[in-house]
């Protein structure tokens, strides 16, 4: 609950980028013990999970290639 009130925990979308926003992990964290089980917001928050996971893997992914292929540069193995 600390990390939901560090980080602004303010729900309202503005156009402004200096405004509090909400993050995906603390919109999960908030808003899934007010959901109905299996309805549409509870299924909602977990397809926001599913695409946090999904982007995180592929940021990971994407990071670990270029760090092997500038590893494989350095170390004079051309591939």
């Amino acid at each position: 609950m600390i990390v939901l009130l560090a980080s602004g925990n303010a729900s309202i979308m503005s156009w402004n980028i200096f405004d509090s926003t909400r993050t995906i992990t603390a919109t999960i964290a908030a808003e899934l013990a007010e959901t109905v089980f299996g309805g549409h917001h509870y299924r909602i928050l977990f397809l926001i999970g599913l695409l946090l996971f999904t982007v995180t893997f592929v940021a990971n992914l994407a990071g670990e290639l270029i760090v092997q292929r500038l590893k494989s540069r350095l170390e004079g193995k051309h591939t």
